[in-house]
């Protein structure tokens, strides 16, 4: 039997258009800070030397540049790690966003991230709105300069509860969503498995705050998971894995039917979950 090429090239654009079709399936929900602000570590605060060097005087430079900009109107610049800053200023004009916008590629281009910029009175008033965000930021930052406004920060166990039940429901529509536009591509399904690591360590990290149990590395969040919403613990830790190995998701394909179901289980604890 003669197989036609164009046979050949047409499954290869579908394979191809599938797998893309999930990487642009945002794990974070839409582009708020949850998407911004990701939770680079877990170990409870992001420290000096979590940042390389080279980061760190990319950092360095960037809080000099806004405070040039700013001037006394300048706060705080915090990192959340790498690849997220919050840069704090009393006021924020238009002539500011335009300054800071001639900047912007230079600090990309050194290693910092372009960092978002908000008033600290916005920030406390939006505690309540970007709960599991803000706690991800105040559980993994450092200051690299000036007077932290994040200081004495607490968000609302109810806020967090709330946010967590987004989290949940939203973890979950993503990775069905997902598995429908990969159109059941091996490479793609594994993408899609090795990005939902980041966003379930922090929503299971954020559930075990409200549980008031703060577990101390990988394995301890998976046992947690495990024993507060059913889903398995090899499981769990072969996902969170994946954030310093994710090549290894290649393996966890065949499990995600699994995975699905205890993303249900997790759905299902949180919305019914009460503070005691």
């Amino acid at each position: 039997m003669e197989i036609d090429p164009r046979d050949t090239l047409q499954a290869a654009e579908h394979a191809r258009k599938a797998c893309a079709a999930t990487k642009a399936t945002n794990l974070h929900g839409p582009q708020t800070h949850a998407s911004i602000l990701p939770a680079e570590r877990y170990n409870g605060c992001v420290t000096a030397t979590a940042l390389d060097a080279p980061v760190q005087r990319a950092y360095q430079r960037c809080a000099a540049d806004l405070r040039r900009v700013f001037g006394d109107r300048f706060v705080a610049l915090v990192a959340a790690g790498p690849a997220a800053a919050v840069a704090f200023a009393n006021q924020i004009g238009p002539d500011d966003l335009e300054a800071l916008g001639s900047l912007a590629e230079s600090w990309r281009r050194e290693g910092a991230a372009i960092p978002v910029v908000i008033t600290p009175d916005e920030f406390r008033r939006s505690l309540d709105t970007f709960p599991a965000e803000y706690q991800a930021l105040l559980d993994n930052h450092v200051v690299i300069a000036g007077v932290s406004p994040l200081d004495g920060v607490a968000i609302n166990r109810d806020d967090l509860r709330r946010a967590c039940e987004g989290q949940a429901r939203g973890h979950l529509i993503h990775l069905r969503q997902g598995w429908i536009e990969c159109a059941a591509h091996h490479h793609g399904l594994a993408d899609l498995i090795a990005r939902s690591a980041t966003p379930l360590r922090q929503l299971l990290r954020n559930l075990a705050r409200l549980h008031g149990e703060a577990p101390a590395d990988s394995a301890a969040l998976a046992a947690f998971a495990e024993r507060a919403a059913g889903m398995p613990a090899s499981l769990v830790s072969a996902i969170l894995d994946l954030e310093h190995a994710p090549h290894r998701s290649q393996a966890l394909v065949d499990r995600l039917p699994e995975y699905l179901a205890a993303s249900e289980r997790l759905w299902a604890v949180i919305d019914a979950w009460r503070a005691a």
